[in-house]
């Protein structure tokens, strides 16, 4: 099995890429080609995954407080 790696972007989302499998909060695996960029900010229209990409707003994006 091939290692899959998740990059963290400053102000942005998680880059998960490689052989890894997705599985949501009830235990559902998540079909999804990678790599895939997992929202950390909490804004994404699309959780879990980032939509700041293709909206523009990564700039602005900030992770949420504790």
């Amino acid at each position: 099995m091939s290692e899959g790696t998740i990059q963290i972007l400053s102000n942005g989302p998680a880059i998960v890429a490689g052989h890894i499998h997705l599985v949501d909060d009830q235990g559902h695996t998540i079909e999804k080609e990678m790599p895939v960029a997992i929202c950390r900010c909490g804004k994404s229209d699309s959780m879990p995954f980032c939509d700041g990409i293709s909206e523009g707003h990564m700039k602005v994006c900030k992770r949420m407080e504790k």
